[in-house]
């Protein structure tokens, strides 16, 4: 994760249209952003491959993904990620395939 990441990640997660639709309060989002920063590991995206996507929000997240050199971009937008990460063979998952690869032990898509 990189800082310009986490912050679009705060951003979206506090707005109050998404509070209110996931029935938890401000803190509660904070707190889980708090605690995925606390696990990550830092990338620093020396080089952007631009563009990527239609989306720019998308670029920053492949940015950060073909940087830290990750296996998976979970996502439910797996069509506008797709072909992008697979070009640097980074797989493209939606949070239920991950899960379940997870509780599998499929440990290169888990990390």
């Amino acid at each position: 994760m990189d800082l310009k990441l986490v912050c679009e990640y705060r951003d979206v997660a506090l707005r109050p249209q998404h509070i209110a639709a996931s029935g938890r309060t401000a803190e509660d989002a904070e707190a889980i952003i708090e605690m995925l920063e606390a696990i990550a590991v830092p990338v620093l995206v020396r080089i952007k491959h631009r563009p990527l996507s239609q989306d720019g929000n998308d670029d920053m997240v492949l940015d950060v993904a073909i940087n830290g050199e990750a296996d998976a971009v979970v996502t439910n937008n797996i069509k506008d990620f797709r072909a992008a990460a697979e070009q640097f063979g980074i797989q493209v998952l939606t949070p239920r395939d991950f899960l379940i690869a997870f509780r599998k032990g499929e440990s290169h898509h888990a990390r």
